[in-house]
This record gives structure tokens, sequence and C-alpha cells, in this order.
């Protein structure tokens, strides 16, 4: 969930009481798909604050195994193939193959619907 307000709150403490008033007195004003969830914005009366949240599909985090989720999220960190294969103490071809799976799995073909699927 992403807060996104006409004026920020200086510290994340501060937005407590924005996102009660929002949710308080609030309006859906778009309901779009993106990547692989829906989002939806909520705006207050005063069209002060703007909430825009985003509800992910579960079940395709779920299809991916531990490995290869921590791959995805490195990939949408962006992170090279070779910084992976470091990071996690594998060969850079086996990020290759784990990459392949997360592309089959969420049915993507480049890196960057990746992170459209999985970070809208």
């Amino acid at each position: 969930m992403a807060l996104v307000a006409r004026r920020r709150p200086a510290r994340v403490g501060d937005a407590a009481p924005l996102i009660a008033r929002i949710l308080g007195h609030a309006r859906t004003t778009a309901i779009e798909q993106r990547g692989g969830g829906l989002a939806f914005r909520l705006e207050t009366e005063d069209e002060s604050c703007t909430l825009t949240c985003v509800l992910h599909d579960a079940s395709l985090i779920e299809s991916l195994s531990t490995c290869e989720l921590d791959v995805a999220t490195r990939l949408c960190d962006g992170r090279t193939l070779a910084q992976i294969a470091k990071l996690r103490g594998v060969t850079v071809n086996t990020v290759k193959s784990q990459v392949r799976q997360i592309f089959r799995k969420l049915d993507v073909d480049t890196r960057v619907a990746l992170v459209r699927r999985l970070c809208p």
C-alpha cells in the first residue's frame, strides 16, 4: 500500500492520522488492473489527501519457491545475474535457470514485465 498525499508526512508515524482521515471519509475515485493485482484510489471528500492501494494476486507469489522469490525480489531491485549469483552463493547458470522458471510461472518475458507484475 502506498500513501500519496499532496502534503507528504515528515515521518512515517505522521502518516497514521492521514490514513485514518482518508479511510473515515473517503470515496473511491479509480479502479484499474495493474500488474498482477488490482489498484484503487481513495480520496477525501475535500480532495486534500489521496491513498492508492494495490492488491496483489497472492497465488502468483505463492507459485514461486523460496529461492525463486528471493531471485525475483533481487531482480526487481535492479541487481544483475552475476550479483544475484554472488549473493546467493550459486553459479550464474543456476540464477539463469531460476529466472527462466520465474518468467514461466508468472507468464512474463522481460524484467520490466516482472517488475510490473510483482511491484506495480
